[in-house]
């Protein structure tokens, strides 16, 4: 693509290894929240006990790890899509990993203390804001025509409606949070999963 205004211009290759580079440090930090467990009288029955109180936490781990695979790999489709990248769209992208950065946090947060309501609204926000910061990448690269203007195909058109399907199942995680906290959580992991199923069943979908 060609820019009008050279300074606008950031080196696609060397931008998108960067965020690859972000994201990936952010995905390992996360296993880091799962603690050892620390037990003076070691035997199998005093660990068995803590290991269990680590399963919550486990379970957080993977959904957070899994949103990032789906939001990982979202990102990379878009990125090959995209003809060149602009130094607003790259502003974009780092509101984008701040966003992300705060994902180790609130999932320990929130899968740390899964029976309180505001750990878990808080979970359930960073995801909700999470996914809503990727559609502004996605409509903005439209808008801005970064990215081909060709009709969209059947699996392009079936991750759309995944995605606003996943933004409207996580802004009811956010809404019912105070509520029914088990709930919410629920509905968080249901998202990587509904994503997971449009990626393992690609082929039926791509032209």
């Amino acid at each position: 693509m060609e820019f009008k205004h050279e300074f606008i211009k950031i080196e696609k290759e060397r931008f998108i290894t960067f965020m690859d580079a972000l994201v990936a440090i952010i995905m390992t930090i996360m296993v880091l929240e799962i603690k050892i467990p620390e037990v003076e009288n070691l035997n199998d029955e005093a660990l068995r006990h803590e290991l269990r109180k680590a399963v919550t936490p486990f379970i957080g781990f993977v959904v957070s790890f899994g949103s990032l695979v789906m939001i990982w790999i979202d990102h990379h489709d878009l990125m090959r899509d995209v003809k060149g990248i602009t130094k607003p769209f790259a502003l974009l992208n780092f509101l984008f990993i701040l966003i992300i950065a705060m994902l180790p946090f609130s999932t320990a947060l929130g899968w740390g203390y899964p029976k309180d309501s505001l750990a878990v609204f808080l979970y359930a926000l960073n995801l909700f804001l999470l996914s809503v910061c990727f559609a502004i990448l996605h409509f903005f690269a439209k808008a801005k025509h970064l990215t081909d203007q060709r009709p969209a195909s059947e699996y392009n058109k079936s991750k759309v409606t995944v995605a606003i399907s996943g933004i409207v199942t996580l802004l009811l995680a956010v809404l019912i949070a105070n509520f029914y906290p088990g709930i919410s959580l629920l509905l968080t992991a249901m998202v990587p999963l509904a994503h997971t199923i449009i990626i393992v069943f690609s082929y039926k979908f791509k032209n």
